[in-house]
């Protein structure tokens, strides 16, 4: 098994999130729609010249998959505010949601409709489609403002792939176990008391009673079905992905967790997606989640007060782990190779990572990648976003930041991750269902994770 040693440090995240400085460049080019491929980027030592952005024109397609009201509501934010800025400059957002959004690129990609950026998580797949522009030349430019040490160790790292960068990160994102204080300590325990798996399964029999659930594990949608065992293996020291026979004990430990846990969970969690897990949770129906740093985003337009009563911390350590561990990746904006916009594309990049845009992006989302951002600033603006819950969030902001020095660990890449996401998704449905046994389980993963990973090499 791959797996990241280094750890996020609290000291590191602090001075992060604590210093202020403008983040947002002055490079570009006057000639917007010129640069359609190649990995040069446009520039004004193309052209020696200054540009009057106010007669730049350009329609962007910018594919957005925040799908909380408060993300929506970032974009068009960042949109009104461009056409301030930028008034012949046009933002067309694609709504996509991020399990779609992979199969629906490709499939644009390889008809030549190429929309102009994107955000990003994991970028593998979106490169293996050639469909990424290398950022690193623009990085290196001369007079460039943005620069890769403005950003935290470990996110700009994870938007590169074979010494190229290919996504601009602008907010840390980790996976960790949210849980409703409140039910918790009604139930007889404390936060404290969750330290291993047994623990998890414990707690989520104590607080399955009178209609509720101990536990929520979104299984209807692949790539949630995925995530969350995939969350909790970190701290099992195991990446899912990993069938080798070294890792086949641990493997089991994982599926034998959710089967463990399955009790704990109402049956309608078979079919959820991230928005009914959200929603139950938000309502108090289940008093445990795998969700991450976007939590608030999603839960305070259906109940504010359940932030105020929301802890989170690293998934417990699995039987054969070492520690509690968090995988952390980053949220980036990256451009697509053949869009005929790089100019403006990489003029708007450089603004999504301003100071003005950042602190607003991590006053909704939580933890950003880029160190400039101020913390104060941050704050002030989430007593605006979310006002109903501002001591509940400045809470998990706190946990978040925490848990990043003491549990964080670079999240691993997969390549093929999304077709392994429907192997997962379809034996755990079958494993929770008793038509298959753990070890049942195991071999049909293993096999068809092996067949991707062939089909790959």
């Amino acid at each position: 098994m791959r797996r990241g040693k280094k750890r996020f440090g609290l000291g590191t995240v602090i001075v992060a999130l604590s210093l202020l400085v403008s983040g947002c460049g002055a490079s570009g080019g006057n000639t917007a729609g010129e640069n359609g491929s190649g990995s040069e980027p446009p520039s004004t030592a193309v052209s020696g010249e200054a540009i009057d952005w106010s007669t730049v024109k350009a329609d962007i397609r910018f594919v957005y998959p925040g799908t909380s009201e408060a993300e929506k509501e970032l974009a068009e934010q960042f949109k009104a505010r461009m056409k301030e800025k930028y008034p012949n400059v046009n933002i067309e957002y694609m709504y996509l949601s991020w399990a779609d959004m992979e199969k629906k690129l490709s499939v644009m990609l390889n008809s030549g409709d190429v929309p102009d950026l994107t955000q990003t998580q994991d970028v593998t797949n979106l490169v293996r489609l050639n469909g990424l522009e290398d950022l690193t030349p623009y990085f290196e430019q001369e007079g460039e403002q943005l620069k890769k040490d403005d950003f935290l160790p470990g996110t700009m790292e994870y938007a590169q792939e074979d010494g190229k960068l290919y996504a601009v990160p602008n907010l840390a994102n980790s996976f960790t176990l949210i849980v409703n204080e409140q039910m918790l300590n009604e139930a007889g325990m404390k936060l404290e008391d969750l330290q291993t798996w047994e623990d998890v399964e414990n707690a989520a029999k104590a607080m399955t009673k009178d209609g509720k659930y101990g536990f929520g594990y979104p299984l209807g949608t692949a790539r949630f079905a995925f995530r969350v065992p995939f969350t909790a293996a970190y701290s099992n020291d195991l990446l899912l992905s990993d069938t080798s026979d070294e890792s086949k004990s641990k493997f089991l430990e994982t599926l034998q967790h959710f089967k463990n846990l399955e009790p704990y969970q109402p049956k309608a969690h078979l079919t959820w997606g991230y928005p009914e897990m959200f929603r139950a949770y938000s309502n108090g129906e289940v008093g445990m989640i795998a969700a991450g740093t976007f939590f608030t985003a999603n839960v305070y337009s259906i109940n504010p007060d359940i932030v105020n009563v929301s802890r989170t911390i690293a998934y417990p350590k699995g039987p054969s782990g070492t520690a509690a561990k968090a995988p952390v990746s980053n949220v980036g904006i990256a451009m697509f190779k053949d869009n005929k916009n790089k100019e403006v594309a990489w003029r708007l990049m450089q603004e999504w990572s301003s100071q003005e845009f950042n602190s607003t992006a991590a006053s909704v989302v939580n933890v950003t990648a880029i160190k400039s951002t101020s913390l104060d600033e941050i704050i002030k603006k989430s007593e605006k976003i979310y006002p109903k819950a501002i001591e509940g969030h400045k809470t998990m902001l706190n946990d978040f930041s925490k848990l990043l020095a003491e549990s964080g660990v670079p999240m691993d890449k997969i390549p093929g991750q999304s077709e392994m996401e429907v192997i997962v998704q379809e034996q755990m449905a079958k494993l929770l269902n008793d038509k298959v046994t753990v070890e049942e389980a195991y071999a049909a993963m293993k096999d068809g994770i092996d067949k991707i990973k062939a089909k790959l090499e």
